[in-house]
């Protein structure tokens, strides 16, 4: 009979629990990884083009059921971009044209590009799909990892303004979802009663208000965002503008990396 080896024995292999390689995604303040990766159409796409910009990354995959069900989500999300400065971008992996297909059927209008295996997923320290990261101005995550539909729809909320309409389009599929758990039914109804109570907040112009009760712990809010107390200045609540700590907030803009407030955002020279 032949001797059976245990992989983990062999020299310089080591177990996942062992591994140095991050699996739990990069942490709020972390540096996010430079790419520059094609499109489901062949052109390149750049993080580093859109410094100065609040991006949510989004890692996804065409066989991913929870990836489906977060599409419709992002969808009516960037139809709300030019509102405020945060763009999406999704990294999707396998086939080309399946994921053309994919993007064409969602009706995604922002870039989703291809990464080869989990070589870029490997860099933002984590495996599963759907995940997303909020990169700052400063081209640093603004936050911790989010994993799975709740937690990504959490961001969405937050990062992007929604109106009454949408806010309650959002809320009966969050109570649907509540009531068809399998929690107490006391305590579904008491949760989805205040789902309804904070959509009836934004609807009748209390949208501070709604907003408040909705930002998380650790977050203020700006207007209708939520700002990171960790990282990000609440600098002019009319916009719902959140200016990263590292930047200057300047009459109510974040000037990008490098520029001081002089009245406006200008360019600091050095001698």
């Amino acid at each position: 009979m032949g001797t059976e080896i245990s992989l983990s024995k062999l020299p310089g292999r080591k177990s996942l629990t062992e591994s140095r390689i991050e699996r739990n995604g990069l942490s709020a303040g972390t540096v996010a990884p430079e790419f520059t990766l094609p499109d489901v159409n062949g052109v390149p796409i750049s993080l580093e083009k859109y410094r100065g910009r609040r991006v949510l990354l989004v890692f996804s995959d065409p066989h991913c059921g929870p990836c489906a069900e977060l599409a419709p989500h992002l969808v009516r999300t960037y139809q709300r971009r030019r509102e405020i400065t945060t763009e999406i971008i999704v990294v999707t992996r396998g086939d080309v044209e399946e994921n053309r297909q994919k993007a064409e059927a969602y009706g995604f209008e922002f870039p989703v590009v291809l990464q080869h295996r989990w070589k870029l997923s490997k860099k933002y320290g984590i495996f599963a799909t759907p995940v997303a990261f909020v990169i700052a101005e400063d081209g640093r995550t603004a936050r911790d990892v989010a994993v799975g539909v709740d937690q990504i729809r959490a961001v969405l909320h937050e990062e992007f303004l929604h109106t009454a309409v949408e806010r309650f389009i959002d809320t009966r599929e969050d109570i649907s979802r509540v009531l068809s758990s399998p929690i107490p039914r006391r305590q579904a109804f008491r949760i989805a009663a205040s789902m309804a109570a904070g959509a009836l907040f934004s609807v009748i112009g209390m949208q501070k208000t709604a907003v408040a009760l909705a930002c998380s712990t650790g977050y203020t809010a700006c207007g209708t965002a939520c700002c990171s107390n960790s990282n990000q200045i609440c600098c002019n609540a009319t916009t719902n503008t959140c200016c990263a700590t590292s930047l200057v907030c300047c009459n109510g803009k974040c000037c990008l990396p490098g520029q001081v407030c002089n009245g406006s955002c200008t360019q600091q020279f050095q001698l």
